[in-house]
């Protein structure tokens, strides 16, 4: 008959599970709490900015193209 896995080897694996889990998340708190947003303009202030314009112009190849594509975007300034 084979062994099973003795109750202290559960207990010690379910431990160090939990243990792991809660160091995880910690981790993964602070590192979001670290976070700053940065607009390259030297200022951390967002309060003013409550909206925005997007606009996306699809233009059809004029021949098919291999599997490659290219992407412009243009970010324009607060009027």
């Amino acid at each position: 008959m084979e062994e099973d896995i003795s109750n202290k080897t559960i207990v010690v694996l379910v431990l160090l599970t939990v243990i792991i889990s809660v160091l995880s998340t910690l981790v993964v708190i602070s590192e979001i709490s670290s976070l700053r947003v940065d607009d390259g303009s030297g200022r951390s202030d967002f309060s003013g900015s409550t909206s925005g314009q997007v606009s996306l112009e699809i233009v059809k190849a004029a021949e098919p193209s291999s599997a490659t594509g290219h992407v412009t975007l243009m970010i324009n300034p607060k009027e």
